[in-house]
């Protein structure tokens, strides 16, 4: 899910980048992301269990993107989600998915196969059979790949942060921008089937200067608080608080325990503000 806004927010630092810049490096995929974004064309396939070769065109389309690495001399090193974080609960976009999927069903049910196939492209979801298909696939063609203990970003941000001799890796391809906020040094969003992207490096967002917003007296810890400020797929943000607030906050006060000290008077205020309020209504005893 992301960050809510936070690429929109730092876009001044997004640069186009093609994948060959990784050329002889080892390079981290979300799994997941390209797996998505594959089943789009065959979603309806997929969810009305179609057999047929349409059905299977999210493999083809990953492993197209592979091969396209894997020619620009790219070592892939594919990263599955594993198993769920206990903490994290259901999202906004599960919700929407399963809501998607009955409206689809209704549209196909009144023959509007168009309408249909536009919903189900906003339903689909990966399948834990999906993902071992991809395994099989994988293997055969001796890619390395990685099943994380629960999801894929904290996995990837672990390999962006050791040696390559050991295992890491040099960027990561997603469309996540949590991996920005787990700090991975180099992020490469938007790849096309030819390699052309849209590139994020964490430290050039630290050391550039002249750019609005500036990052310049940030570092990884006040960057990654300002985006769990702003709200994640594990904790709902502050109410009023989005990305350019937990910006304005952090980059005021460079200190997150300040942050949280100013939050905690503030509630403090609403709450006496409340009470106010509920005597001047006398709801309540004096």
């Amino acid at each position: 899910m992301g960050i809510n806004s936070l690429l929109k927010f730092i876009k001044p630092y997004v640069e186009p980048v093609h994948i060959n810049k990784y050329s002889g490096k080892r390079v981290g995929i979300d799994a997941y992301s390209w797996l998505h974004k594959g089943a789009y064309s065959c979603s309806m396939e997929l969810s009305l269990d179609l057999e047929g070769d349409k059905k299977y065109q999210f493999l083809r389309y990953f492993m197209h993107r592979i091969n396209m690495l894997r020619h620009y001399k790219i070592t892939p090193v594919v990263v599955f989600d594993g198993g769920n974080i206990p903490c994290k609960a259901t999202t906004e976009d599960e919700r929407n998915r399963h809501a998607n999927h009955d409206m689809a069903m209704e549209k196909l049910k009144d023959g509007d196969t168009n309408a249909a196939s536009e919903l189900f492209q906003r339903a689909v979801s990966i399948t834990p059979q999906m993902a071992h298909q991809l395994i099989q696939i994988l293997r055969s063609d001796n890619i390395e790949f990685v099943v994380a203990p629960y999801e894929a970003d904290a996995q990837l941000a672990y390999l962006s942060s050791i040696e390559a001799e050991k295992g890491g890796i040099a960027a990561v391809i997603s469309e996540d921008s949590d991996l920005l906020a787990y700090g991975c040094p180099a992020v490469v969003f938007k790849m096309d089937r030819y390699g052309t992207g849209e590139e994020i490096v964490l430290e050039k967002i630290f050391n550039t200067v002249g750019r609005v917003p500036s990052f310049a007296n940030f570092d990884k810890e006040l960057f990654t608080g300002m985006c769990v400020l702003a709200g994640c797929d594990f904790l709902s943000s502050v109410p009023g608080v989005g990305i350019a607030k937990a910006y304005n906050l952090v980059a005021k006060y460079r200190n997150l325990a300040r942050v949280r000290t100013i939050f905690d008077q503030v509630k403090a205020e609403l709450f006496c503000d409340f009470l106010i309020n509920l005597r001047e209504n006398g709801n309540i005893f004096p």
